[in-house]
C-alpha cells in the first residue's frame, strides 16, 4: 500500500499526497535550474502545485481533466500511448510518478519523453518495483507481482487501463540507454518489510546472476552488466517498494 502524506495545502483542497512525490520533491530539489517541468499522468494536481511553490514552471497533463484540483497551473489532456501535444525541445524536466505501468509501450513514451526534452534534461518517473525481494518470493509462490496480483479484466477496457505493463528495473534501463538517456539515480521510496526480513538471501541471488551476466561475449556489454549487476542488487531495487 502507498503512504498517505498530510500536507496542509494539499488538505484544504483534498488532495491525496503519498510518500513516493515526497521523494519525487527530494530529487527536484536537488536540480539548481528551475526550469519548466511537464507532469505526465498528473491525476489530482499535488506534486503539480509543490513543483510549482518550488519555483518551478509547471504543465500538468493527464488522460482525464475530471480529477485534476489544481486552478492556477496549466492543464493539457493527453493520451500517453498517442504523440505528445508539445514541439521538440520544450521542457526542461519531464516527471511521471506512477503511470508508465499504466501504458502500452515504454518504447514509445521514453522516445516522446526523448523528443520534448531539451538536450541536457531530465527525466524522473517512478513505477511498482518488481525486483524486490518481496516482489520475487509472491512471484515465485503465485505467478503474479503485486499490484498485478490477478489477471487482467479481458471483458473491460476503462478510461485508465490497469497494470498492464510492470517491467524490470533493466528493461527500463535497455530502453532508456538505447533512446539517448542515461541514468543518473536510481532511488526508492520506502523500504519493504517483507524485504528487509528476505534480505539474508540476496548474497546467493548477486553470486547466481553474477554467473548468468558471465556467459554475455560482447566487451562493452559485459562492462555494463557490471554496473547492472550493482544496480539490481542495490538496496533501492532489493527492498524499496
Amino acid at each position: 500500500m502507498k503512504k498517505r502524506v498530510e500536507i496542509p495545502e494539499l488538505e484544504k483542497l483534498n488532495i491525496n499526497y503519498m510518500t513516493t512525490n515526497l521523494k519525487i520533491e527530494e530529487i527536484f530539489m536537488d536540480f539548481s535550474d528551475k526550469g519548466r517541468v511537464l507532469e505526465l499522468a498528473a491525476g489530482q494536481g499535488g506534486l503539480s502545485l509543490r513543483l510549482k511553490n518550488m519555483g518551478y514552471s509547471v504543465i500538468a497533463s493527464d488522460l482525464l481533466s475530471s480529477n485534476f484540483k489544481v486552478s492556477d497551473i496549466e492543464f493539457v489532456r493527453m493520451d500517453l500511448n498517442k504523440s505528445f501535444p508539445f514541439r521538440d525541445e520544450y521542457f526542461d524536466y519531464i516527471v511521471c510518478v506512477e503511470g508508465v505501468e499504466h501504458i502500452e509501450s515504454h518504447f514509445h513514451f521514453v522516445r516522446e519523453c526523448y523528443r520534448i526534452l531539451k538536450r541536457g534534461g531530465y527525466l524522473v518517473f517512478s513505477t511498482p518495483n518488481i525486483l524486490g525481494l518481496a516482489s520475487r518470493l509472491k512471484y515465485f509462490l503465485t505467478g503474479f507481482y503485486p499490484l498485478g496480483s490477478r489477471p487482467l479484466n479481458e471483458f473491460e477496457k476503462p478510461e485508465i487501463i490497469d497494470h498492464i505493463n510492470l517491467a524490470p528495473f533493466y528493461k527500463f534501463r535497455y530502453i532508456l540507454h538505447t533512446n539517448g538517456f542515461v541514468i543518473n539515480k536510481l532511488e526508492g521510496d520506502r523500504y519493504r518489510k517483507s524485504s528487509i526480513l528476505l534480505y539474508w538471501i540476496f548474497p546467493l541471488f548477486k553470486f547466481l546472476t553474477y554467473i548468468s551476466f558471465k556467459k554475455e561475449n560482447y566487451p562493452a556489454q559485459k562492462d555494463a552488466n557490471k554496473e547492472i549487476l550493482n544496480q539490481i542488487y542495490s538496496k533501492a531495487v532489493l527492498l524499496s517498494r
